[in-house]
């Protein structure tokens, strides 16, 4: 057989995502790549980190580059590839607890059917968000909620899946605070006080916010923004929950709009945490988020 032709696969699989007992055997999603044509270089990530790395390091000596994990190892991945001078096209098999990313790519949780979608060879370009000096692939959040991505502990979650996040959000409500801040793009400019904020390219958030995909653009040049004011009482709760499931936002609590450069600005004493593709990604008093368009290109 001439191996010669063959385009070179880079699989990066994190082993500790999702529920152990659906994992499939390594070795045999090597070989259905092997079969697919690809001469596949297989490694697996044993630390936060090693994914980003891995795709810096040697990403630039693949034709593409495939991950197995979950939204925060794809994340890594999509660090990695974004310091890379010409990037190779993405695959994902996603196998983390609530892949939001991968509903939105419209992705089957099947590994088998998401290698035939990474072997059709058809790689659509999307955009990539910058957090500073950092990327994420679909969102940015901070406030209620969003520390339940990061805090809910692994063996939790390898147990219950998206329960788990559910059942660690239900325990945060009654911390929720008011978010003093300032909000500033073209489009949109307020200080108030928010309970949750949300800078997105995806049609679903924490597999619990679903927007509208005929809304979202995946390589527009723009995100959508969603800030959740702080509510009162817990009937104003109740209306704010009414409204997200509706899609129907209540302007009196949700501000619902779409750009390519935000800004916030926090109490230097107290910002609040904030989590990028649902991991922990520091309490930045200042800052600045760009939407780098057609960044990269992943099969879906």
């Amino acid at each position: 057989m001439d191996l010669s032709n063959r385009k070179k696969a880079l699989l990066i699989i994190n082993p500790r995502a999702g529920r152990r007992k659906l994992k499939p055997q390594l070795v045999d999603i090597a070989n259905l790549f092997t079969r697919g044509g690809l001469e596949t270089t297989m490694y697996t990530t044993t630390c936060k980190g090693d994914a980003e790395r891995m795709a810096e390091t040697l990403g630039g000596d693949y034709d593409i580059i495939v991950c197995r994990g979950g939204d925060g190892t794809f994340s890594e991945v999509v660090n990695g590839v974004m310091k890379l001078e010409k990037r190779p096209p993405l695959g994902y098999i996603p196998s983390g607890t609530t892949n939001d990313l991968a509903k939105t790519l419209g992705l089957p949780p099947n590994t088998q059917k998401c290698i035939k979608t990474i072997l059709r060879n058809q790689a659509l370009r999307n955009d990539v968000g910058k957090f500073n000096d950092k990327y994420f692939a679909y969102t940015a959040s901070f406030g209620a909620f969003s520390e339940c991505s990061y805090s809910t502990p692994q063996q939790l979650k390898n147990v219950l899946g998206h329960a788990a996040y559910m059942y660690e959000a239900t325990r945060a409500v009654k911390n929720i605070k008011p978010i003093h801040v300032k909000v500033k793009c073209k489009e949109y400019e307020d200080e108030a006080d928010y309970a949750f904020g949300t800078v997105s390219n995806s049609y679903s958030l924490g597999g619990v916010v679903k927007l509208n995909p005929h809304t979202v653009g995946l390589n527009d040049g723009e995100f959508e923004v969603m800030l959740i004011k702080t509510p009162d009482n817990v009937k104003t709760w109740t209306t704010i929950a009414t409204s997200l499931l509706s899609k129907n936002y209540d302007e009196r609590y949700i501000k619902f709009f779409r750009t390519g450069h935000i800004e916030f600005e926090f109490d230097e004493e107290n910002p609040p945490a904030w989590t990028t593709d649902g991991e922990f990604a520091g309490t930045p008093a200042k800052l600045t988020i760009d939407n780098i368009q057609n960044a990269i290109r992943i099969f879906r």
